[in-house]
């Protein structure tokens, strides 16, 4: 499976006569969205080329940057043709839509584009009115600015939040909320608050949902997480004690497992490949953190 590249090329989002023609131009692909789904064949991305049928169906249309696919670089949009009942049959779309949380086998670039397209577009969704005055906003630069009559402008928000994997030299503690699906499993996570450093926030975290005091977090690594706008940054700690409690709000089980157990785990699941939570409990499974 090929990787591609994207050049999100940011000094050009104010070319508005540029990519207005751009969108007709039988070369520019597009990311195709429907009802928080995202167009995908063949464990990739599917991109349509050319397909002018898709802008006139979309509510919502961002311009992603250039992606270079098989050599060639190519202005790349997302649109959402949500307001379509048949978006397969009505506009002749290959492949099938898929929730992006599930799909674990993309290649690495494919799911950046995906992430990216499904974030742009899920702040779209949320932010239709002005913050300050309430009334309501257009898209300016290209989809990556909302502005409404009174000037002010609004700009996409990410969301940082960590993962925790407690650790107590061979174990690690692993917990599930009552949403999760039957049978699985996850390590720690919050939202950094205003003010936290994000070792902070790893510390305040692990004491509120399993009372656990942990030191010496290390940094692991990060995962854009468009659910709605999450940056998951994963981090492992050291554990005082074992004696754990339960934060009846957000947990509603938790255990010490052994590499072994994670590893070939009986019982139990862990999250899948497309989530950072997967790679963390993996990395610990295997010895490398």
């Amino acid at each position: 499976m090929s990787e591609w590249e994207l050049d999100r090329a940011g000094l050009e989002r104010n070319a508005s006569e540029r990519l207005e023609s751009a969108l007709d131009a039988p070369n520019t692909d597009f990311v195709v969205q429907w009802r928080g789904r995202v167009l995908v064949q063949d464990s990739q991305a599917r991109v349509e080329t050319g397909k002018t049928s898709l802008v006139d169906a979309a509510s919502e249309i961002v311009w992603l940057g250039k992606l270079t696919r098989d050599g060639e670089a190519r202005d790349c949009f997302v649109v959402d043709v949500s307001p379509v009942d048949e978006p397969k049959q009505v506009l002749g779309l290959s492949g099938s839509f898929a929730d992006l949380r599930l799909l674990g086998d993309l290649p690495t670039s494919h799911f950046g584009l995906l992430a990216y397209a499904r974030g742009m577009l899920a702040w779209h969704e949320n932010h239709p009115f002005c913050a300050k005055c309430g009334v309501a906003t257009r898209p300016k630069k290209a989809g990556h600015t909302r502005i409404c009559p009174e000037g002010h402008e609004h700009f996409p928000r990410t969301d940082p939040a960590v993962m925790i994997l407690a650790t107590r030299g061979a174990r690690c503690l692993i917990a599930r909320q009552p949403g999760f699906p039957q049978g699985m499993f996850s390590a720690l996570a919050g939202f950094v608050e205003p003010g936290e450093s994000l070792e902070d926030t790893v510390r305040r975290e692990a004491l509120e949902e399993v009372g656990l005091e942990v030191t010496n977090p290390r940094y692991f690594r990060s995962q854009a997480w468009p659910f709605p706008a999450s940056l998951m940054l994963g981090f492992v700690v050291d554990a005082a004690s074992d004696a754990f409690r339960l934060d009846d709000d957000e947990l509603e089980e938790a255990r010490w497992v052994s590499r072994s157990e994670l590893a070939k785990p009986e019982g139990f699941f862990t999250p899948p490949a497309s989530s950072l939570a997967h790679h963390l409990l993996g990395a610990f499974a295997r010895g490398e953190v």
